[in-house]
């Protein structure tokens, strides 16, 4: 069987959950990077489910248009060992994603494969039962978008903030215009707090101001990153660690999706000629 051609990322150093004074949301697990490997000890016919799979999504990625829905599968009815031969031959990418839903219902995990732009998403009861199981092409699955998009109970009144704050009163007010005024799709806007005069006030009065929003993303592929949204609409909490758990740049961003998370057009037309590149390899006689 021919190797098949994928740059592999090493996980090490670095890349293991990190512990820091500002996250209050569930990070996600850091999952070990994979590189696709179909089993060879897969049944013919889970080789060929499988197989069949990436195949329609090859289909539905070349009928995508650059802005349009996402292509999804649910793979709830699939049988277990064509669902293990297709997720070992996707692997696992750089990013991971938990995203809290409403009124107590179970979170979703979501997990970049090792073809950048692919998604595995996934919500299980309090049993571990499988109650969705998605496989989604884009540049992020729509579950994190919707729920991002939610994000609306933050008041960005500088007035609010509490006594003690010296130098979070203007970057509120910058915060505010620029979210009033951001269109879908446009370049972030960046407000860099580790260029900033911050005490632990202005930190803690910033955080309270925006509150907790219900999608935690970490990234491994801009280093260690940490994305939280935010109570705010289009407002994220941006940080970025060296591998002594040491933040090394502290920002906020007001965009739709952060650039550190999201996969780009040319993330996924790499994608779609490897995704060719596996199928070709998963339909070769075992």
């Amino acid at each position: 069987m021919k190797d098949f051609p994928i740059p592999v990322v090493a996980w090490g150093p670095g890349s293991q959950p990190l512990d820091d004074d500002f996250d209050y949301v569930p990070m996600p697990r850091v999952e070990p990077l994979a590189r696709p490997l179909v089993p060879e000890d897969a049944a013919a016919e889970d080789r060929t489910a499988a197989a069949d799979v990436v195949a329609q999504l090859i289909e539905s990625m070349d009928r995508q248009r650059e802005g349009g829905d996402n292509p999804r599968f649910s793979l709830k009815a699939m049988a277990p060992g064509a669902l293990r031969a297709l997720n070992e031959s996707l692997g696992q990418g750089e990013v991971s994603v938990i995203v809290q839903s409403l009124r107590g219902a179970s979170a979703w995990r979501v997990q970049e494969t090792a073809f950048a732009g692919v998604w595995r998403v996934l919500r299980e009861d309090a049993r571990g039962q499988r109650l969705d199981d998605l496989l989604e092409a884009g540049d992020m699955p729509s579950i994190v978008k919707d729920a991002a998009g939610r994000a609306n109970g933050a008041c960005l009144d500088a007035a609010r903030l509490p006594e003690g704050v010296m130098n979070a009163r203007p970057v509120v007010e910058e915060l505010r215009y620029h979210a009033r005024t951001y269109t879908r799709g446009s370049p972030a806007h960046v407000v860099n707090l580790s260029l900033l005069p911050f005490g632990p006030a202005d930190h803690m009065g910033l955080d309270s101001l925006l509150g907790e929003g219900p999608v935690a993303i970490l990234s491994r592929g801009f280093g260690n990153c940490r994305i939280t949204s935010t109570q705010a609409t289009n407002i994220w909490r941006v940080r970025f660690y060296n591998t002594m758990n040491t933040v090394i740049l502290d920002t906020i961003e007001v965009v739709d999706i952060p650039e550190a998370a999201r996969a780009a057009q040319e993330d996924l037309e790499d994608s779609r000629q490897r995704l060719a590149e596996l199928l070709e390899w998963m339909r070769e006689p075992a």
